[in-house]
């Protein structure tokens, strides 16, 4: 596809974007950031889309790992050399209740790390904690990397589901 296509799509993959936005954090302003990113990335590999592809549902996904992707440099931060992510309070001051908080997510997700299976705890620990991407892992365990970004996605959907279950509880 090339750039005049995109352009004239980006009109109608826009409104989409911002929904995937608006649904995920629920605020308008961050849904805007969302979009813009994702048209971006599109926008990079643009030439590279071919004209049978549903670019519908490729910026749909695209906006939903912006959302991830923003959600985890903005709200979450690696303990380098520990064995678990810690979640960190927007506010600069967290007061004595957020901080209890905190400290108990932070255990629950340390839990729900040991619980992983010893392949899937390898696999997010080197993409979490050394920050290597999907092709390094692949190139270090020797799995593939279509592999690598599933068991990742699906290890990231166990640790959301298990803390979003005790939550609840």
């Amino acid at each position: 596809m090339d750039r005049e296509a995109f352009e004239q799509m980006a009109g109608r993959l826009r409104p989409l974007m911002l929904k995937v936005g608006r649904e995920y954090f629920g605020s308008a302003e961050d849904a805007e950031d969302v979009a813009q990113e994702a048209l971006v990335q599109l926008w990079r590999y643009c030439e590279q889309l071919d004209e049978g592809r549903n670019v519908e549902a490729l910026a749909v996904r695209v906006a939903k790992h912006c959302c991830v992707n923003w959600t985890r440099r903005t709200h979450l931060r690696v303990v380098r050399g520990g064995e678990a992510l810690e979640a960190v309070s927007a506010s600069l001051h967290p007061s004595p209740h957020e901080e209890m908080e905190r400290r108990e997510s932070a255990g629950a997700l340390d839990e729900a790390i040991r619980q992983l299976q010893p392949r899937e705890r390898q696999l997010f620990e080197m993409r979490q904690q050394e920050g290597l991407s999907t092709e390094e892992i692949a190139q270090r365990t020797g799995i593939p990397k279509a592999s690598v970004q599933s068991i990742i996605a699906m290890v990231r959907r166990k640790l959301f589901n298990e803390m979003k279950r005790r939550k609840e509880l």
